[in-house]
């Protein structure tokens, strides 16, 4: 109808109703284009929370199932540092004060094993892999969701870097360990026969720093991202916890 009656105007040279008409139509595809571009923001910001909550999900349901595990390293890593100090002074008064105990030897048993999950959350990979993760509008929040990616990909890569040529104590040392059959936590450990074991001592002492490298760059590292992804999506998405509650 506009085209039929544009074209009678300039037929009829009606210029003024010429331009009315081209204003009008202007109008309309303008109208029409910010209608169609706020429809699709509405769409896009309703994903974006979608993608979000489901996000802070299963950032906090990582943050609850891995602390225990966070703890457990952590601990063994104390009790190496411990039996490392018991090396250094042993054969002086001061032994007497640092000899280990049953902790101890599971720390020492344990010590070339890395078994913490390297744990990237499934909404992280799919928003990368698909693109949606420009979804996210808040641009620093966008950046470190994936500098959470690259920081976990990292982790697995130290991970599994320093299980090169780790020492299993208990295979190479039978006479200084005796694993339990029935749990590991009661297994013996010979302290001062490993003390005066300068084999033991090199190997220990290789072991240690790989061990104390994982727990505090792979295992606390992990925790320490997930928490701040899981505050920083608390803020976006103005979540507020009952234990944070005033």
């Amino acid at each position: 109808m506009i085209l039929r009656r544009l074209t009678e105007h300039v037929k009829s040279q009606n210029w003024f109703a010429v331009g009315l008409d081209f204003l009008i139509v202007v109008a309309g595809v303008f109208v029409a284009t910010q209608v169609a571009n706020w429809n699709t923001a509405r769409v896009e910001r309703a994903q974006e929370r979608q993608y979000l909550l489901r996000l802070h999900e299963e950032v906090s349901a990582l943050v609850d199932e891995q602390e225990r595990d966070r703890a457990d390293v952590m601990a063994r890593a104390t009790r190496m540092e411990e039996i490392a100090a018991y090396l250094n002074v042993f054969g002086t008064p001061a032994a007497s004060v640092l000899e280990p105990v049953g902790d101890h030897c599971r720390a020492v048993i344990t010590s070339h094993i890395y078994a913490g999950n390297i744990t990237l959350p499934p909404t992280i990979n799919e928003l990368i892999s698909t693109g949606r993760i420009l979804l996210v509008s808040n641009e620093k929040l966008r950046m470190q969701i994936v500098r959470f990616a690259q920081a976990i990909d990292e982790s697995g890569q130290l991970r599994h870097d320093i299980q090169v040529d780790r020492m299993v104590m208990s295979r190479k040392y039978p006479d200084l360990i005796q694993l339990s059959p029935i749990n590991r936590d009661l297994s013996a450990c010979d302290f001062p026969a490993m003390a005066g074991s300068q084999a033991f001592r090199n190997d220990y002492l290789d072991n240690m720093p790989r061990f104390l490298a994982y727990a505090d760059a792979v295992i606390q590292s992990q925790q320490d991202l997930r928490r701040e992804l899981h505050a920083a999506l608390d803020a976006e998405l103005s979540i507020q916890h009952e234990e944070s509650a005033p």
